[in-house]
């Protein structure tokens, strides 16, 4: 695995639930034009998205400076395209940029690089951009724009404060008091990379933006029931069972595995999907064995985990070492936790007897492929 410095940026749209629910097609809409704007500025400034889910990116660049730059045009595209609509319809953007050593693997970045620039884009109030300290360092007197210390923050999952920055920019926001960031949660997207995110934050707009199948129809048990299980499962959760399975199906994990309590404020439903997920089932006849594995949710339904499979039960020259995993930042809604892994959309929705229904949606040199799969809880 290949390692190198580079420049993260992290970047969602702020309330964008709320959006979609209060007009769904207008901000899917929305949402599209925002993708292409983003990527369009990240390779005018020699960047590559590493991934988007749904409303969430994480893109890379080869210094500091391309990705504030790249930061700066894209808050500005979108407060003048936000003049269009009333001031509850704005799409404002908050984004955080660290410059990291991180690993990369076939184009997939790992390291704490990734969840560093996801905290800091939880740290910028709407229409603004975090940096890091050592990001800081590098763009001053290259951009335009002040740079408001506030201080070192505390943020979830990172055992040491980061001392991050807003770059505060004409037209945006206030910047806000320290005690007020203090106070602010993260969220992960990433590029995780994950994502992803691995890496789809909305089945709405991850089913209508790919354009699509529509998403087969889950078991029929989810139609007589809420779709979200309602009791948390952060206390349901045994490693060692975990590798056990993975074991056995030649499935490889990550060397460590947790799972989080949730804070007070984050819905039962939402923590419901906290836990470990696998079994004996497959995609298809033909197709991989899996395990889902979801670390953390917050109270904005931002989930983060590890999705991992084996091979094909029938492998061929190109998938006979294909067995992997990848690490994912997520969204959970009603319809359930979603994320893009390569060409591959993923959607797992929780049932009602704790199982998971997973729906797989990709497009590749074969054709157009609509799977699913049903995994038990592992407990």
């Amino acid at each position: 695995m290949k390692r190198k410095i580079s420049a993260l940026l992290a970047a969602d749209i702020v309330k964008y639930s709320r959006l979609v629910a209060d007009a769904e097609e207008e901000t899917v809409r929305r949402l599209a034009a925002y993708r292409a704007v983003f990527e369009e500025v990240t390779a005018r400034h020699g960047g590559r998205i590493v991934n988007m889910v749904g409303d969430a990116v994480l893109a890379e660049f080869p210094s500091s400076v391309d990705a504030v730059r790249c930061a700066l045009d894209v808050q500005g595209t979108t407060r003048k395209r936000n003049e269009a609509y009333p001031p509850e319809r704005h799409m404002q953007i908050r984004i955080g940029i660290t410059l990291a050593d991180i690993m990369d693997q076939d184009g997939e970045l790992f390291g704490d690089g990734v969840n560093i620039a996801a905290r800091l884009e939880s740290l910028a109030p709407a229409g603004a951009i975090c940096v890091s300290q050592t990001v800081r360092e590098q763009v001053a007197g290259k951009i335009a724009g002040a740079f408001h210390d506030i201080g070192e923050q505390r943020v979830k999952n990172l055992p040491n404060p980061i001392r991050a920055y807003i770059i505060a920019q004409p037209g945006a926001d206030a910047v806000p008091s320290r005690k007020m960031l203090s106070r602010r949660r993260g969220r992960l997207l990433a590029a995780a990379v994950v994502i992803a995110a691995a890496g789809a934050a909305s089945i709405v707009a991850a089913v209508q933006l790919r354009g699509a199948r529509p998403m087969p129809a889950a078991p029929a048990q989810a139609a007589a029931a809420p779709q979200l299980a309602s009791a948390p499962a952060a206390s349901r959760f045994d490693e060692a069972k975990v590798r056990t399975l993975a074991k056995s199906q030649s499935i490889p994990l990550p060397p460590r595995l947790r799972v989080l309590m949730p804070d007070a404020a984050v819905p039962a439903a939402v923590a419901g999907y906290l836990g470990a997920w696998g079994g004996e089932k497959r995609w298809n006849n033909r197709g991989r064995q899996a395990i889902l594995v979801v670390e953390s949710v917050d109270d904005a339904g931002t989930a983060i985990g590890i999705y991992a499979h084996g091979v094909p039960l029938v492998p061929n020259a190109a998938t006979q070492n294909s067995a992997r995993f990848v690490p994912f930042a997520a969204t959970v809604t009603d319809k359930g936790l979603h994320f893009v892994w390569g060409a591959s959309t993923y959607t797992f929705l929780l049932m009602p007897d704790g199982s998971m229904w997973g729906h797989l949606e990709a497009t590749n040199e074969r054709g157009h492929f609509d799977l699913s799969i049903l995994l038990q809880r592992i407990e």
